[in-house]
């Protein structure tokens, strides 16, 4: 089996990113011991993330449906920065010679500089926008069949898209079952995948670590 060298895939990302150029987020995510982290990261201003950030929801679905099994890579999704700027996202499955998978590749493309060129070339010509603009011209169905990844900042980012993190008031005391819940949820999305999610998941329902990992045995 050929042995799988991360710093490879890092030296990769910064020659993709400078190949690509300033339009093109490139991140590396790893996954080991059960785990999944950033291993780098190039023009995270696009999105505001840093190597800190953690893995999103869309591509935590992405191992959880093993779609590395059907197929080596999926391309030509819409994703969308926490601000609402929407990007176009492609992810590349790293995986051995048996399949397992390794990590990913994601590129994500903001194409907001060019879509603004021409805009003004457009309305220079006094060519109207809907004739061509790539928002405009695309169908409700295709908007909506299209995925949307949300490209979180932060692991209580993506806590909050799982729990609403606001119905849970520091002066009401949860009970045991409504807590086994809400980690059996978490759970089941692979929030615990992503590294240092138990931390975190302490901190949003006011619990211990240990609480965390003791929950997490009763479900599992």
């Amino acid at each position: 089996m050929t042995e799988f060298k991360p710093t490879n895939y890092i030296n990769l990302v910064h020659f993709l990113g400078d190949l690509l150029g300033d339009e093109f987020e490139i991140i590396l995510h790893i996954i080991r011991d059960n785990e999944v982290y950033m291993a780098e990261i190039v023009n995270g201003q696009i999105s505001g993330r840093t190597i800190d950030s953690p893995i999103t929801q869309f591509a935590l679905d992405l191992i959880k449906d093993e779609r590395h099994k059907e197929v080596p890579y999926i391309s030509g999704y819409r994703t969308k920065t926490i601000d609402n700027k929407t990007l176009w996202g492609s992810t590349f499955f790293i995986k051995d010679d048996n399949n397992h998978l390794l990590g990913m590749i994601c590129i994500n493309r903001d194409t907001s500089q060019s879509v603004a060129m021409l805009d003004e070339l457009m309305n220079h010509l006094n060519i109207p926008n809907d004739l061509w603009h790539p928002d405009q011209a695309s169908t409700d169905k295709d908007a909506s069949d299209d995925p949307i990844e949300v490209l979180s900042q932060s692991v209580d980012d993506i806590i909050a898209q799982v729990i609403d993190t606001k119905t849970i008031d520091d002066n009401v005391q949860l009970t045991k079952q409504y807590k086994v819940e809400i980690i059996d949820r978490l759970d089941d999305k692979g929030v615990f995948q992503i590294k240092g999610a138990v931390t975190k998941v302490a901190e949003a329902l006011n619990i211990s670590e240990p609480s965390v990992y003791r929950y997490r045995k009763m479900i599992n």
